[in-house]
């Protein structure tokens, strides 16, 4: 054989070979290894000290907040299954209300947060949402769960960036006047929110400390499923994201760890199915719909709630828009407006700065922060998912990106730390950012969450643009005010009636007065189909043309509640029962009888754009063209989107003959509200005449539709299929309109 030519080492005679292969860790696997060294959170006792005073004054602010703050537009829903739930428990599953509510679907929902509130209710003798008390009680839990929500917020901050970075941490969420006013009464969003970024704090840590994880992280992880599962059951996208993540972090520790490990895989299975299991015991513990079939109810709930909806009218951007179908921008101009600058400086600084942020806080952190701020908002938007009243749906995600933000912020702060002037300038931008929402916060205590940041010039630049104060909260501190007045006090002997687009706290905060104060509930824009002496008004559902005029607040209002200057609740008096009574007998076809009460209360108030409108229809049905135009004028000048002074214009130009104009004046009705029966009828009459039928029967089934109850919408389809000669679509609508009573 020959000889090996080279450099080759002689070995010692009874020695072994040398092993000179070395293990190379693919690049790939190095960068996704990557821990930021101070996960521990180390610093100095006077930090951690500094956090907790923080987080504790913030506790307090909650708490005192959360009982000044009014009952929410939803929570008669969350009531009625709170109560429901309890039964159940109290009854050991005898009365199975709380397993089928159809009409709110609220059995759909986990009851982590109603089970809580509603045993501590009981335990302190409140039984029933009458008690301002039972109210009380859970505005304490919400502020509970939103401020341990904004804790394990500023703990992953802690965790990434030490000390200083869980403070501010704490303060970017805190002074998030949205995330903070949702805290101290919204017990849907807020409880899914906390078990989400709870979940996310010890995923991160569960997922660092793999394969051995402390027995504590476990238990932590299986806590923070079971509340973001135990309330909606999309709190499953948690199970999904540890699975993702568990499955990155095998791949780079199997190939970046040369120490051999017993069974690596079933070590995963097994520390990663323990807190997932232990999550859905304890939300099967608070879900009795889904303790019944648990794999068969959870989908059930998924499927029922992705289609779930109710298309609505929302103002957006100045313009009404429904709930179905809403415009591209819609959820990330709400984001933009409603966000402090703050945060959005975080954002930016992050995005600017991403790979040196990978670099410091770790890859596997900043994905899986990443994916669970933006996937959430990515996902809603593709779907076109039906939303209301802006993003409070999407406050868990939010929760996510105040960590970024406020990662961001740090990683800047330490970028330029070598620079003389750089320090100063980062804290002193984030802090003259910070100046708005705590001012806001101070000043509005009870409804920060109806903030608007600079970018939308504040709550004055919001008004007629967006919704503001949607839920009601607002119609507490209008009671209140009643009351310092001496208009309503306990024990009263005169009697008075109070009205609200919002009725459900209107009757609950009058409980107290007893019979003698009346709570009436009436729209806004039907407010004289009922007698009463004052209104208590949001601007709710209200179009944004009719705000932009100035004709909300109504000229007849004698008090408003202000957010920051700007009106959120309007109290009304009453000018007399000259429009109720006028309205009652337009509604009865009495319309002679109607106009001179109409016209008196025209005198009272010539900018009541419902009395307007009710007087032009009186005039088309008594022959009086000239008047009519002048009403609807009237109205139009006040309330230029008003729903039926455009249905009357189109029956104001049939009168005239003028078809054209009518038919314009219903297709732009028929924009203004998609479910106008009333308009479709009379687009479907006037095409009939004209001969154009396939265009008639498509509005004829529209009324229809709109309107099942509707008796001559269903003949008249019947006689224009009779004249396209299809007898049986002519006998099953002739028969469909005898059927109906």
């Amino acid at each position: 054989m020959a000889q090996q030519k080279g450099n080759v080492r002689k070995r010692k005679s009874g020695t072994s070979p040398v092993n000179t292969t070395r293990t190379v860790t693919p690049r790939w696997v190095s960068w996704l290894q990557v821990w930021p060294s101070w996960w521990t959170n180390p610093g100095s006792s006077l930090m951690r000290t500094i956090f907790m005073a923080i987080a504790g004054a913030g506790l307090l602010w909650m708490l005192w907040a959360g009982q000044g703050t009014g009952i929410n537009g939803d929570d008669r829903m969350q009531n009625e299954y709170e109560q429901a739930l309890i039964s159940w428990y109290g009854s050991g599953g005898q009365d199975t209300t709380a397993l089928n509510l159809p009409k709110t679907k609220m059995h759909y929902y986990g009851g982590f947060f109603e089970v809580i509130s509603g045993a501590t209710n009981r335990l302190l003798g409140y039984d029933n949402p009458d008690q301002e008390g039972y109210h009380r009680v859970r505005h304490v839990w919400n502020a509970l769960f939103g401020w341990t929500g904004m804790l394990f917020a500023a703990l992953i901050v802690g965790a990434l960036a030490g000390w200083e970075g869980a403070i501010l941490g704490f303060l970017f969420i805190f002074l998030s006047p949205r995330f903070l006013g949702h805290s101290l009464m919204n017990p849907k969003d807020i409880p899914f929110a906390t078990g989400y970024i709870m979940s996310l704090y010890f995923m991160l840590s569960w997922l660092k400390s793999m394969p051995r994880p402390d027995w504590k992280i476990i238990v932590g992880l299986a806590v923070g499923i079971g509340m973001a599962l135990g309330v909606r059951s999309g709190g499953l996208i948690l199970i999904a994201i540890l699975g993702l993540f568990a499955l990155l972090r095998f791949i780079s520790q199997e190939k970046g760890d040369q120490t051999p490990t017993k069974s690596p895989i079933l070590q995963y299975l097994l520390w990663g199915g323990i807190p997932v299991l232990g999550g859905l015991l304890i939300t099967l513990a608070f879900w009795p719909f889904a303790m019944q079939a648990p794999w068969k109810n959870i989908s059930a709930s998924i499927a029922e709630l992705s289609n779930y909806g109710v298309n609505i009218r929302l103002l957006f951007n100045g313009e009404m828009v429904f709930a179905q179908s809403l415009p591209l921008d819609y959820l990330p101009r709400w984001v933009l407006v409603t966000t402090p600058l703050f945060i959005l400086l975080g954002w930016l600084a992050g995005l600017i700065f991403l790979p040196g942020m990978f670099r410091r806080y770790g890859t596997i952190p900043m994905l899986l922060l990443g994916f669970a701020f933006l996937f959430p908002f990515v996902y809603v938007i593709y779907k076109e998912s039906t939303l209301y009243d802006g993003w409070r749906h999407l406050l868990f995600p939010y929760t996510a990106g105040s960590v970024l933000a406020s990662l961001g912020i740090i990683h800047l702060y330490r970028q330029y730390s070598a620079v003389k002037w750089a320090k100063p300038a980062v804290l002193g931008v984030v802090a003259v950012m910070a100046l708005d929402p705590l001012w806001f916060t101070v000043r509005n205590p009870f409804y920060t969450y109806v903030y608007f940041s600079p970018v939308q010039s504040g709550m004055a630049g919001a008004l007629g643009q967006y919704e503001t104060d949607y839920w009601g909260l607002s119609i507490k501190q209008g009671i209140e005010w009643l009351e310092d007045q001496g208009i309503i006090r306990e024990g009263m002997q005169e009697e008075v009636t109070i009205a609200s687009n919002f009725g459900y706290q209107l009757d609950k905060y009058l409980t107290r007065f007893g019979d003698k104060v009346k709570p009436v509930y009436v729209r806004y824009r039907q407010r004289h189909d009922a007698d009463w002496d004052y209104g208590l008004f949001q601007s709710r559902f209200i179009d944004g043309s009719y705000i932009q005029k100035g004709s909300w607040p109504p000229r007849s209002t004698v008090h408003t509640i202000d957010a920051s200057g700007t009106p959120i609740l309007a109290i009304v008096k009453s000018n007399g029962p000259d429009a109720y009574q006028g309205m009652t007998a337009q509604k009865q076809n009495r319309f002679a009888d109607a106009i001179p009460l109409l016209e008196k209360a025209m005198d009272a108030d010539p900018s009541d754009e419902v009395v307007s409108s009710a007087l032009a229809f009186c005039y088309i049905n008594t022959g009086q063209p000239e008047q009519a135009k002048q009403a609807l004028d009237q109205t139009f000048a006040t309330d230029p989107d008003n729903l039926s002074a455009a249905n009357y214009l189109g029956l104001y130009h049939i009168n005239r003959n003028e078809t054209e104009l009518a038919i314009r004046a219903f297709e732009r009705a028929t924009k203004l509200q998609e479910n106008n029966f009333f308009a479709y009828y009379y687009l479907a009459t006037l095409e009939f005449q004209r001969n154009n039928l396939n265009i008639a029967v498509d509005y004829a089934k529209k009324a229809v539709a709109t309107n099942p109850g509707f008796k001559g919408a269903y003949e008249l389809a019947a006689s224009i299929f009779d004249k396209m000669g299809d007898p049986n679509s002519a006998n099953a609508y002739r028969n469909a309109a005898a059927n109906l009573k």
